[in-house]
């Protein structure tokens, strides 16, 4: 079986967690770990047995790394992401894959011409209960889907990130949104605001899509009690999916049914999806193309908050 020559850039919270996953994957052979902070990629090396850099232009010179994942911050991405390409290694990105449009345009764009996978981390994708609700979606069985609800909150995270609470959290449920109705969001209207941060901590989004189903997200770092959810609303039943336990409930007028689901970490299935993209040559999904049109409804909804007016998108 062969195994893909794998790196991580960014170590921190998220990245350890790559470390992690892919140190266990048997389908890689995890090279190095890359970060500018030097006792932090001491440590982390240190902790999975690792070899570990600080500089990337070193990093990425070494042949046997075929494919990079980063977990640095979002003002980064494009820059780092870039540098990966031009290296000429496959790239996985976490979302937002980059901070605006133009440099999600430009990453797809390098990646197109260097003949390179570039995938985004939507790792919601991976969610066993998602791909169920994707199924159950498939089959009918909410009947015609009205409205789609997603909720998506918790306390200020750990990280300090570089961007507010759309595109670090809400970006999940747009993305997951677009995948499950298998369609693309017309109009935005959103409010939002700052209690504590610089960037929103919380919004409130209604989307409406071409086909015309009405998304309602609810994104915030105030409430004191993580959740995530999503709830699906149509002719026949209502479908609820809570993220984290991968539980799923289906309920019409006459009953309530709890499908089972197989339990597993969804991060595992994304990063071994990852592998299987570059030893396969398979095209990724999700792409870089899913992260630009994901990135475009966030700014649509930044700017409907500002302006306190729907917005096409």
């Amino acid at each position: 079986m062969k195994r893909v020559g794998a790196g991580v850039i960014g170590t921190g919270f998220w990245g350890e967690n790559q470390v992690r996953v892919l140190r266990q994957n048997p389908k890689c052979n995890l090279i190095g770990i890359c970060d500018s902070n030097r006792e932090r990629a001491k440590q982390v090396g240190s902790k999975y047995s690792v070899p570990w850099y600080t500089d990337t232009h070193e990093f990425l010179r070494i042949p046997e790394i075929e494919a990079v994942t980063v977990a640095t911050p979002t003002h980064t991405h494009f820059q780092v992401g870039t540098r990966i390409l031009e290296a000429g290694k496959h790239l996985l990105v976490e979302k937002p894959m980059t901070g605006n449009q133009e440099q999600a345009r430009k990453l797809v764009a390098t990646s197109s011409k260097a003949g390179l996978k570039l995938m985004v981390g939507f790792i919601e994708r991976f969610n066993p209960g998602v791909r169920f609700v994707k199924k159950l979606l498939t089959q009918k069985a909410a009947g015609q889907v009205i409205i789609a609800t997603g909720r998506r909150v918790a306390r200020w995270p750990i990280r300090i990130g570089d961007v507010g609470v759309i595109k670090d959290t809400a970006i999940h449920d747009i993305d997951i949104m677009r995948f499950l109705l298998e369609d693309n969001v017309s109009v935005v209207y959103a409010q939002t605001g700052s209690l504590k941060h610089s960037f929103e901590d919380y919004a409130e989004i209604m989307l409406r899509f071409s086909r015309g189903v009405t998304g309602f997200l609810d994104a915030n770092w105030l409430t004191p009690r993580k959740v995530r959810t999503l709830i699906i609303t149509g002719s026949e039943a209502t479908i609820n999916l809570d993220y984290i336990t991968q539980e799923i409930t289906v309920e019409n007028s006459k009953m309530m049914t709890k499908p089972y689901i197989r339990y597993d970490e969804p991060l595992r299935l994304e990063l071994e999806y990852f592998m299987k993209v570059v030893s396969d040559d398979v095209d990724p999904i999700p792409s870089g193309k899913d992260a630009i049109e994901a990135i475009r409804v966030c700014d649509t909804a930044l700017k409907s908050g500002k302006t306190r007016t729907a917005c096409k998108n």
